[in-house]
């Protein structure tokens, strides 16, 4: 397995490295370390650097300051993904680990980083959800959460953590993408004593009655649906149920009502989960990219425990 992680000397990528000794990790994994210099968020203001221009004698004097802002920030960024790489080695003997410096915009550089190198998985810490933290979270995590094609983990250190193994909960509605998700727990290889949850959620009341009346067909053909859906979701419940407790992990099912994304932020809270795997569909245009955000997205912004959005890897470049 293929790992890449972010890494910028915060408490909350000390945090993602932390998470991933709770994550089912297989020993034989390759991690890479990425530190993103951002030049621009880092360094001086332009109207410093206009005012520091004019007010220099030459202005070679101020291109002179910006070089050396810039090998500071890429000396300290690779001092930061030394010792995460170092950390990697003692916490994970047997991977191979490597890390390495590029400067420019840390979401972008994360997500192509990922794709070239054909990463399965990438790792990213998450600020906490003050306003300043929620602010970080759209701009970086958010974005690698959406626009990566390969799964994404946005990591937190767990408050409460209970003794034993992890505690993992599963989103489940029935679909291809969730089915990758119960897969991909699946094939991770986990602590004695780890527990699942199986969600499952009831959005609502059936709204063909109140289309029948304009729409008679299209109403019939909604029923159809969502009659199909309820029957797909139990049948995978089952199967998860099944498979999951064959590899030894605790397996338990928890059918909730409401908003998808709150019903698995509050059990994943309640229940104190370590993790919230979800899966997600390759989007092709932007306007389903938009749509995500009214599950995966909201889970990986609100959830007070790790995120995990799944991929399928034929989606992966």
């Amino acid at each position: 397995m293929k790992i890449l992680i972010g890494y910028d000397g915060s408490e909350s990528s000390d945090a993602a490295i932390d998470d991933l000794q709770r994550a089912g990790l297989p020993r034989d994994s390759e991690a890479k370390v990425i530190a993103v210099g951002d030049l621009l968020m880092s360094g001086p203001s332009p109207a410093e650097m206009v005012n520091a221009a004019l007010a220099s004698p030459r202005v070679a004097a101020s291109l002179q300051q910006a070089q050396s802002h810039a090998t500071r920030v890429i000396t300290q960024n690779g001092e930061f993904a030394k010792a995460a790489a170092d950390k990697l080695r003692l916490q994970f003997p047997e991977w191979k680990v490597s890390f390495e410096v590029v400067t420019g915009t840390p979401a972008w550089v994360l997500i192509e980083a990922a794709k070239s190198w054909k990463a399965d998985l990438t790792v990213i810490g998450s600020q906490d959800r003050s306003t300043l933290g929620r602010l970080f979270l759209g701009s970086v995590s958010k974005s690698v959460a959406t626009d990566a094609t390969c799964s994404v983990r946005v990591a937190r250190r767990t408050a409460k953590r209970i003794p034993g193994g992890p505690r993992i909960i599963i989103g489940v509605d029935g679909s291809p993408a969730a089915e990758q998700a119960i897969y991909s727990v699946g094939q991770r290889v986990w602590d004695e004593g780890t527990e699942v949850k199986l969600v499952a959620v009831d959005e609502g009341p059936l709204p063909p009655a109140r289309v029948s009346t304009f729409l008679p067909q299209a109403a019939e053909m909604l029923r159809g649906y969502l009659q199909k859906k309820e029957s797909r979701v139990r049948s995978m419940l089952d199967w998860a149920t099944e498979e999951l407790g064959n590899i030894g992990l605790l397996t338990s099912v928890f059918a909730g009502k409401g908003e998808a994304a709150k019903v698995l932020i509050e059990e994943a809270r309640k229940w104190n989960a370590d993790s919230i795997f979800v899966g997600t569909r390759d989007f092709d245009s932007a306007f389903e990219r938009f749509r995500l955000g009214s599950v995966s997205t909201a889970v990986v912004s609100k959830a007070d425990c790790s995120v995990e959005i799944v991929r399928p890897p034929h989606t992966q470049a």
